[in-house]
């Protein structure tokens, strides 16, 4: 379930539920979290304890609250997979990105946030960071094995704030003539880093049948190397 009682205001005015995490310090860098496919699951929950075990704050937004409000699936349960994947496919992008600006907006303004946001995001959500690091909504932006990246790649030079992205060689919805677009186009923006790990989709989801500890353990300790670079901003 969310947070009880969080609601973040939409564009359109309409209440966004979220799951909120304060940090352990009395200020800090707060981290929006994107979701995967399946919502606001242990996963993702996971997610954040890690995060403010690291000295941040954390909001999930409920990126699906039109389509499937407090919805939590089990990529490991056939029905609810394809439930996911339908949910994936009727998922309305450039609503997603609005509902994380609104989402960005409401972290720079909580009082225990020192005014720097950051964006971490996990399949849809790691699509949806690249959006919004292309649209320098956020501090800097985190995705992971983020779908479809190859076809948003002519926005890639407009990423103007620190950007990383964490893809898998053995990834299924990444072709190799998707790998070789993405090494060619995000080499050359300097605010973009880029990293192959030998694994499938999902590898940080410990339980994905593609779950690499390795792979996680280090794409995790470049994520947060990131993000320290806004504990020291004032």
């Amino acid at each position: 379930m969310l947070t009880d009682g969080v609601k973040i205001t939409s564009s359109s005015g309409e209440a966004i539920g979220a799951y909120l995490a304060k940090p352990a310090i009395a200020s800090a860098p707060i981290v929006v979290i994107a979701q995967e496919i399946f919502g606001i699951t242990p996963f993702i929950k996971g997610v954040v304890d890690w995060l403010v075990d690291a000295g941040f704050g954390c909001v999930c937004p409920d990126l699906y609250w039109r389509q499937a409000p407090n919805i939590e699936l089990d990529a490991n349960i056939p029905s609810e997979r394809e439930q996911a994947l339908t949910l994936f496919r009727n998922f309305d992008m450039e609503a997603g990105v609005d509902d994380l600006k609104c989402t960005i907006e409401y972290a720079r303004a909580l009082p225990f946030s020192n005014g720097r946001v950051a964006v971490v995001g996990y399949c849809l959500g790691g699509a949806l960071a690249f959006d919004v690091a292309a649209l320098s909504l956020a501090d800097c932006a985190v995705g992971y094995y983020g779908v479809g990246l190859e076809k948003k790649i002519s926005r890639v030079p407009a990423i103007s704030r620190p950007a990383m992205f964490h893809m898998g060689t053995q990834d299924h919805y990444v072709t190799a003539e998707s790998s070789s677009t993405l090494d060619e186009h995000f080499g050359k923006n300097k605010n973009v880093s880029l990293h192959w790990y030998s694994a499938g989709h999902s590898f940080v989801r410990s339980s994905s049948p593609n779950f690499d500890q390795a792979a996680t353990t280090l794409a995790n300790a470049r994520t947060l190397e990131l993000l320290a670079t806004l504990k020291d901003a004032t």
